[in-house]
């Protein structure tokens, strides 16, 4: 006859093992469900710019059979709304993260967090002080390119000539510094006699960049033209100019599409908007995670290329890449 002692053990033994394949089992299910499932979340929501994304991914897992997991931040400097967002990804059942960042700083402690939990990463539109390799990587807006094509195409629209204004400024807003310093620097070296009168922000606060233009306008009666290199900043741009008595005569580039502003290029209230490539970056984004999840190394960094949008292009099959099905 057994001890007790010895039933004891076996008993203990039997306990531990069930336990071991219990928890076997929770994290295979956890890590590895049966469909892939992809989460994806942008700056904002309801915006041209991420919805594209959003149809760029969704084809992508329909033809890679996954599931996609979207969801936004309320607005695009929503940073604590986003950080949320990344770690209830850390913590659920997903098995990769498409993230456009809405900040620089603010984002990188979240992206460690699900670097660490083994998920992989891909960061759209720009890039992050943090390198990539192994489970991240970087599928970047040409924001040098984009600058250039705003700066040329204010350079020409002003015949080379006259004091302009760059509106949308921000230290940490990704990529749009380096758009910034491209533009200026595009500008200084070809075009010594266009003078940038002013420099302002209200990158993402709509309001705040109609009351900076109207203080420009009014500081500056003989300003030619507008460089604005968010979409929420072209749009309090657009609306202080065409909010004004007078007709304006202030010639207004923006960078980044959104709806209203594409509509308002087709009526020649803006001159041209260079556009962001989301849906490439939504597309190639999921399919680089599930690319990874099927044992191939996840590319360090791609860079896709801005278009310029004006009314004479804008019903073109290039220009409906970027703008997508808001476009009739």
């Amino acid at each position: 006859m057994w001890s007790t002692s010895r039933v004891c053990l076996w008993v203990t033994a039997a306990v531990f093992l069930t336990a071991l394949a219990g928890e076997a089992l929770w994290a295979h299910s956890r890590r590895f469900p049966a469909i892939p499932v992809i989460a994806v979340i942008p700056q904002t929501a309801g915006a041209m710019l991420w919805e594209v994304e959003h149809f760029g991914a969704t084809a992508a897992a329909d033809k890679l059979k996954c599931r996609l997991y979207w969801n936004t931040p309320t607005s695009e400097n929503d940073m604590a709304g986003q950080v949320a967002l990344i770690d209830r990804v850390v913590r659920g059942r997903y098995q990769g993260l498409v993230l456009a960042p809405n900040q620089t700083q603010g984002v990188l402690s979240p992206l460690h967090r699900a670097l660490a939990a083994g998920l992989p990463v891909v960061v759209v539109s720009a890039q992050l002080d943090l390198p990539p390799g192994g489970k991240l990587g970087y599928i970047v807006n040409d924001d040098e390119e984009m600058g250039e094509l705003a700066a040329a195409e204010v350079a020409s629209l002003i015949r080379g000539r006259g004091s302009i204004a760059l509106v949308g400024l921000a230290r940490y807003a990704p990529g749009v510094a380096r758009r910034v310093r491209s533009a200026e620097c595009f500008l200084a070296s070809r075009y010594p006699d266009i003078q940038v009168v002013s420099r302002v922000g209200g990158t993402y606060d709509t309001s705040h960049s109609e009351d900076l233009t109207n203080e420009i306008v009014q500081a500056h009666p003989d300003l030619k033209a507008i460089l604005s290199f968010t979409a929420v900043s072209t749009r309090g741009v657009h609306a202080a100019l065409h909010g004004r008595l007078v007709k304006p005569t202030i010639t207004l580039v923006g960078c980044e599409q959104d709806s209203d502003l594409i509509s308002y290029v087709g009526k020649g209230e803006i001159a041209a908007i260079v556009a962001e490539n989301t849906y490439r970056m939504g597309y190639e984004g999921v399919g680089l995670i599930a690319d990874y999840l099927a044992g191939k190394p996840l590319p360090a960094r791609s860079v896709v290329s801005p278009l310029l949008i004006t009314k004479q292009n804008l019903k073109s099959a290039e220009a409906r890449l970027f703008t997508s099905c808001f476009l009739r």
